[in-house]
């Protein structure tokens, strides 16, 4: 962890910062994260079943909470519907439940994903991020990159000042989520969410001269089960309001049960040829759960998911490989490199493909755009990421 601390001014600070250091609460919590409003005008996607034409399940503007229920329940009023059972939008019980899969996990909402859909894109205020990125097509959410201040060492220093002068500290970590919402077979949803960090690193010029540069940094279980549980959390109290809330001392025991990693054999394995370079990854699981694996293994590597499709077994992805960026870019010559050295290089398609071998086994394949061997020279480079994932 890199702290970084101004010292011009403290001086001048520090008696300030003592007389309003007990008007400031400093309990201390797994989130903090910046405040944003991340609210994006509601798109329904499109590749879900739409929803008839109705305004049923449109969301109201929100400048106070309104609940799902409470709405159902004003909209049926206004028709005139009498009937109690129709006010019941969904029974009793929990909406929303995480499930464990070995070292996988995701939730399981007996609601459609048109009807989840708003509610996750409300979730991340609720948590201090904003949205960078939402896909309808694909039902992906991605947050912009946000540092965690719950990180922040909570010494004396950061006791009397830190919450005065807090631009003085920072973490040199940076967090990111993701959440993808898929149909599920029984009509409902599951939805998955990963995070992604990079770290802040020092890396010398030669000499005494130094820089710092972002690096990936490993993705947090813990983070993960707690986001997952926050939101199960918003979306029962969105459409089961009277669903019982479970104490701080229950909610940390779940997430430290959830995030606690179980062991498990390798169930998957790199395929190389007889050079040693990647072709292929076997995978000992049937399609529904390798396809569980290999996804969450591609919502972790951050790539740029264009288009998937579970029933054909592939998935559209985007990805720039620092060699391949290097390579494109000395292809470009002296003069384009000294003059247009700020235009990105376009990532280039590819196809991750996961073919059913049996009933228990799988195996994933990475192609071209036209589903035809790589060009690029990069596919072993993205089996072997995705092997590590998927283990």
């Amino acid at each position: 962890m890199i702290k970084k601390v101004v010292r011009t001014g403290l001086v001048v600070a520090l008696p300030m910062a003592l007389a309003a250091c007990s008007t400031f609460d400093f309990g201390q919590d797994r989130i903090q994260y910046e405040t944003s409003d991340s609210r994006a005008p509601l798109e329904i996607p499109p590749d879900l079943t739409s929803v008839p034409g109705s305004d049923r399940f449109a969301v109201p503007s929100r400048p106070q909470t309104v609940w799902a229920s409470q709405q159902a329940q004003l909209d049926a009023a206004q028709a005139g519907n009498t009937n109690q059972n129709a006010l019941v939008l969904l029974p009793q019980g929990e909406v929303a439940k995480i499930v464990r899969e070995g070292n996988n996990r995701w939730i399981h909402v007996n609601l459609s994903p048109e009807m989840v859909w708003p509610i996750m894109q409300d979730f991340w205020t609720t948590v201090g991020l904003s949205l960078a990125r939402q896909d309808a097509a694909t039902g992906v959410m991605e947050t912009n990159w946000a540092e965690n201040r719950a990180k922040l060492p909570q010494d004396i220093i950061r006791a009397t000042l830190g919450r005065v002068i807090d631009m003085v500290y920072s973490t040199g970590e940076r967090d990111q989520y993701r959440a993808r919402v898929e149909r599920s077979a029984n009509g409902g949803s599951d939805i998955f969410v990963t995070h992604r960090a990079m770290v802040e690193v020092v890396k010398s010029l030669g000499g005494d001269n130094e820089t710092t540069v972002w690096q990936p940094g490993p993705s947090d279980p813990e983070m993960e089960a707690e986001m997952l549980t926050r939101l199960a959390q918003r979306i029962n109290q969105e459409f089961n309001p009277e669903a019982v809330k479970k104490s701080p001392a229950e909610h940390e025991a779940e997430v430290e049960k959830l995030a606690s990693y179980q062991p498990e054999n390798s169930v998957s394995q790199l395929e190389q040829d007889a050079e040693g370079v990647a072709t292929s990854i076997y995978i000992k699981e049937d399609f529904e759960r390798a396809w569980r694996r290999v996804a969450l293994a591609v919502d972790r590597m951050g790539f740029t998911v264009e288009d998937r499709d579970r029933s054909r077994g592939f998935f559209l992805v985007r990805y720039l490989d620092q060699e391949y960026e290097e390579q494109k870019r000395s292809e470009q010559g002296f003069w384009s490199n000294v003059f247009g050295r700020d235009t990105p290089v376009e990532a280039p398609q590819y196809v991750i493909y996961l073919q059913r071998l049996s009933d228990t086994e799988c195996r994933v394949h990475v192609l071209g755009p036209d589903g035809k061997a790589d060009t690029t020279g990069v596919a072993p480079r993205i089996l072997t990421l995705l092997s590590e994932q998927t283990k």
